[in-house]
């Protein structure tokens, strides 16, 4: 039996993830930053910032935060807005 975290994500944690995806990629167009700019300001690259925005793959907690920081939020606001 696979672990939880080899499962395939469910219904919920997809649409969670796109919403997380959706919020990060509001803000970081409401303050004109490229998703190469974010990418390289919190580690990443321009690939890793598109994956999260569409929902493709989830990002860390530390990501999360890092990104949050750049956009001038509290880390909580990227999950209930």
């Amino acid at each position: 039996m696979p672990t939880p975290s080899q499962r395939s994500p469910d219904a919920r944690q997809l649409r969670e993830r796109r919403e997380v995806g959706d919020r990060v990629r509001f803000l970081r167009r409401q303050q004109g930053i490229s998703q190469e700019r974010l990418g390289q300001m919190i580690g990443r690259d321009r690939q890793t910032i598109s994956n999260y925005e569409i929902g493709r793959t989830p990002p860390g907690l530390d990501d999360l935060v890092a990104m949050a920081r750049v956009l001038g939020i509290e880390t909580w606001r990227l999950f209930y807005g």
